[in-house]
């Protein structure tokens, strides 16, 4: 029955995988994010700042982003650490998807900010929650072990069996660690939540 369900489960997040690649791949580029993205990558940095300073004034969350990266890594003269931070925030508050990433990599060596396991948690579950694997796959983790939140097995169980999706075996002794620890019942409302996850970012 549990191996149904998890043949099952693949198949849906293959589908849900697809949807957001694809919507990320036909997201458009503003002649102007482009010239700065050219700027960023022929090493430009501060042609690149100056075409993504005004963007990311704007509201534009990828702008914000470089922005905040180029300040966070001090790459151009008299680099506030500190304004990166506050860049990357804006743009993860747009649920950017490497924004959120960022900021729980931000809270977890303390770049800018005091370590802060909680608000490290926080920011991966946003990523975790938009489909990330290695955001999902950490939340799992942070959930067993009862790092930067209560420890619950179910909510652990059921990250493991969303990111076993697309990590595979890899995955597997993760959620094996955990399982002689559980309950055949708490088993099942881990994968019925699983399933409704999937489910809930199919509609």
């Amino acid at each position: 029955m549990r191996q149904r369900k998890r043949k099952k489960l693949g198949l849906r997040i293959g589908i849900v995988l697809t949807a957001v690649v694809f919507a990320f791949a036909s997201r458009p580029a503003s002649a102007d994010l482009e010239e700065a993205f050219a700027a960023y990558h022929r090493g430009d940095i501060p042609g690149a700042v100056a075409a993504f300073e005004p963007l990311a004034a704007a509201g534009e969350p990828r702008a914000q982003y470089f922005l905040g990266i180029i300040y966070l890594n001090e790459m151009v003269e008299a680099a506030d650490v500190a304004q990166g931070v506050r860049w990357i925030y804006q743009s993860a508050k747009q649920d950017y998807l490497p924004a959120l990433n960022e900021m729980a990599r931000i809270y977890r060596s303390g770049t800018g900010v005091e370590p802060d396991p909680k608000e490290m948690v926080y920011w991966y579950r946003r990523a975790a929650e938009q489909g990330d694997v290695g955001a999902q796959l950490f939340i799992a983790d942070a959930y067993a072990y009862g790092y930067g939140v209560e420890p619950d097995l179910v909510e652990a169980f059921m990250w493991y069996e969303i990111a076993i999706q697309y990590w595979g075996t890899l995955a597997v002794p993760a959620r094996e660690a955990i399982m002689g620890k559980m309950t055949n019942d708490e088993i099942d409302t881990a994968l019925r939540r699983a399933e409704q996850w999937i489910l809930t970012r199919m509609e």
